[in-house]
């Protein structure tokens, strides 16, 4: 079940901690942290009745980058994270295919558009076999780290899937 993000979900991805590399996808635990998880922007993954994980769709989806343009298009922006007991257990395409089938049915995009971190190839994996396709390569504003940026057109996926 996927619903608005309420305060005490953000409480707990604000807590959440990812090992490694992963660090990068952790939230610092803080008052600026809390209003964007609850800027509306965010939804939560619910099993019953625990917490799986987030998606989070336009503004909110994006990295701060000089390449502006990346995301000029009529895509809608998905971010998504999973809690990280759930990370690296094969479980990420079908959490991923939720999220986009909620976007298409609540937000009606034409193309559904992802920024992953350039070392993080398993996501890249399970977003390419969701049927995303590389679109550019940016730079974070502030670290300098390097991103992908993925698109995937619904439309052709509808015609694809019937």
């Amino acid at each position: 079940m996927i619903v608005p993000l309420k305060k005490e979900f953000a409480l707990i991805i604000s807590g959440w901690k990812y090992e490694g590399n992963y660090a990068v996808y952790s939230f610092e635990r803080n008052e600026d942290t809390l209003l964007e998880l609850l800027s509306g922007n965010y939804y939560a993954c619910l099993k019953g009745i625990k917490l799986i994980g987030y998606y989070c769709f336009g503004s909110s989806a994006r990295i701060p980058t000089l390449q502006k343009w990346v995301y000029d298009s009529d895509a809608l922006d998905i971010g998504l994270g999973m809690a990280p007991s759930l990370c690296g257990r094969g479980l990420g395409y079908d959490f991923l295919r939720k999220g986009m089938e909620f976007a298409a049915h609540n937000f009606k995009p034409a193309r559904l558009r992802l920024t992953v971190a350039e070392f993080n190839e398993r996501a890249a994996r399970v977003y390419e076999r969701a049927g995303f396709r590389f679109f550019a390569s940016v730079k974070h504003l502030t670290s300098g780290m390097p991103f992908n940026v993925m698109v995937c057109d619904l439309k052709d996926r509808e015609k694809g899937d019937a």
